[in-house]
């Protein structure tokens, strides 16, 4: 029985985690960024995104 796992041709029953796998390389290839400085920036992403939702959670609440 030959199975492959972790196909990189087809991504059809994974097409989100396809997707954001691919985005992701293009990002990292197009900016010539490492491992390292990716998990950075999916870092400040976060971090971000958290402040963002803070300020207008905070803005509904006090108004």
């Amino acid at each position: 029985m030959n199975r492959k796992l972790f196909s990189s041709e087809n991504h059809r029953s994974q097409s989100i985690l396809g997707f954001d796998k691919r985005a992701a390389l293009a990002i990292q290839n197009h900016f010539r960024l490492s491992n390292y400085q990716m998990l950075v920036l999916s870092w400040l992403k976060g971090l971000w995104t958290g402040i963002l939702i803070s300020l207008v959670l905070h803005y509904f609440i006090s108004h």
